[in-house]
């Protein structure tokens, strides 16, 4: 390592530096500034290249506000949002389902003193939540 490092070109740069800069030559492409043979070959070079200097001669012909406007519009690197689980489909009849099975068991309980075991809530519940995770019934394979 006898030569000096000349400004901030010749720093070295990370896979994350090398991805940015293909996405900004992929959306170039996409919007017109770049051929398709450009595209690829500025791509090829930008994925090889391991200074500052080499990806930014890449994108210096490029408009300077819409790189601007592109790396702007970049989401900060880090985990994705998380997904809040949804309901499964069966829910939307289920559970109204399950509300008037209750509510004839509880009525025929407070009013006759007939008192059973819920079976309808148990299949309900079974059918319900017992195939979480499964396309749906197959036999087995012999």
């Amino acid at each position: 390592m006898g030569t000096e490092l000349q400004g901030a070109g010749g720093y070295r740069v990370s896979d994350a530096d090398r991805n940015r800069t293909a996405d900004l030559l992929k959306e170039a492409h996409a919007a017109g500034y770049l051929t398709l043979e450009e595209a690829d070959e500025r791509l090829g070079t930008a994925l090889a290249a391991r200074t500052r200097g080499e990806l930014d001669r890449l994108v210096a012909d490029l408009p300077p506000e819409w790189r601007a406007s592109q790396e702007r519009g970049q989401r900060p690197a880090g985990p994705p949002p998380r997904q809040h689980p949804t309901l499964p489909p069966e829910a939307a009849w289920l559970v109204p389902l399950a509300i008037v099975i209750t509510g004839v068991i509880l009525l025929g309980v407070l009013t006759r003193g007939f008192w059973f075991f819920p079976w309808p809530l148990l299949w309900i519940f079974f059918f319900a939540f017992g195939r979480r995770g499964r396309a749906g019934w197959r036999p087995p394979r012999w």
